[in-house]
């Protein structure tokens, strides 16, 4: 329960995160539009609200750093999905207060109660239980490398501009990152990096999150959000869960009831994300360009 509690507080502080700082790029962005991307970073370093949504970020990640050391990985990762459900709630509490922005409507809510509701079935019939605190290195370093080898060729596909689904190749490399970091961040918590062994998963992590957060960032500029957002969505916790298994010896109820209903979950899962994805970009594209705040 504990971890339980520990994930879904880390899955309201990266929401927070998520709408806070996406909000006040967007004020910045206004305001200094002419003055490209070092304007823009400038700018942000100097608003408050943004640096705000920094810090919730960081509460986010060492509340998921608490939530792993005291739960399994295939239980946490995907309550971490709850952050899209969160985010959407808080986006629209926060623009309500702007009558000029559209607020979401029955289709994006009723998404949103699909993906909580195959969420809780997904749990429900998985049952998660708990495996080992280390690793297995080999498998590991294996699935590691293997997830950064999908970042540098979605980064080399996705350079030319012409070419189809850019989003959906960066969502792909994206999502295995994201689970890959938390994976490894399981390794971290329980091992203090004080010599070698226990240091390189801290690096690895290091590197993975970074990658990961550079392809999801570029899935967002190639293209629709349809694109990106949903396969980034669902492939996290199923790498994440599927590494571990193999790392960790973490381990879903057995059975074909139980495996019908974790089915179940994550088909309701991916098509309430590709829901909410598609009436976010119908959204933002009949939405006006930014009212500055006085």
């Amino acid at each position: 329960m504990t971890a339980v509690i520990l994930a879904l507080l880390s899955a309201t502080a990266f929401s927070i995160s998520m709408v806070v700082q996406h909000r006040a790029a967007t004020q910045a962005g206004a305001e200094h539009g002419g003055n490209g991307v070092i304007g823009l970073v400038l700018r942000l370093l100097r608003t408050r609200a943004w640096l705000a949504g920094q810090g919730a970020a960081v509460a986010g990640f060492t509340l998921h750093a608490l939530a792993v050391s005291n739960g399994p990985v295939i239980l946490v990762q995907p309550l971490l999905s709850f952050t899209l459900v969160f985010a959407l709630g808080l986006g629209a509490l926060v623009d309500r207060r702007h009558p000029d922005r559209p607020l979401p409507g029955r289709r994006e809510w009723r998404s949103a109660a699909v993906v909580i509701l195959g969420l809780v079935l997904f749990l429900v019939a998985a049952r998660p239980h708990h495996g080992r605190h280390t690793g297995r290195p080999v498998v590991l370093l294996s699935c590691w490398g293997a997830a950064l080898l999908l970042a540098v060729l979605a980064v080399a596909y996705g350079r030319r501009r012409e070419r189809p689904h850019r989003a959906l190749v960066f969502g792909v490399a994206a999502g295995c990152g994201f689970g890959m970091t938390g994976v490894l961040l399981k390794q971290v918590v329980h091992h203090a990096p004080t010599s070698w062994p226990t240091i390189w998963p801290l690096l690895a992590l290091l590197v993975s999150g970074a990658t990961a957060i550079v392809c999801a960032q570029s899935g967002y500029q190639a293209g629709r959000l349809i694109e990106s957002l949903p396969t980034m969505t669902v492939l996290e916790p199923i790498v994440a869960a599927c590494v571990a298994a193999l790392a960790y010896r973490e381990r879903f109820a057995g059975g074909w009831l139980p495996h019908l209903g974790q089915l179940a979950g994550l088909v309701m899962l991916t098509v309430g994300v590709i829901g909410i994805a598609r009436a976010e970009t119908a959204r933002a594209e009949r939405e006006p360009e930014p009212v500055l705040l006085p």
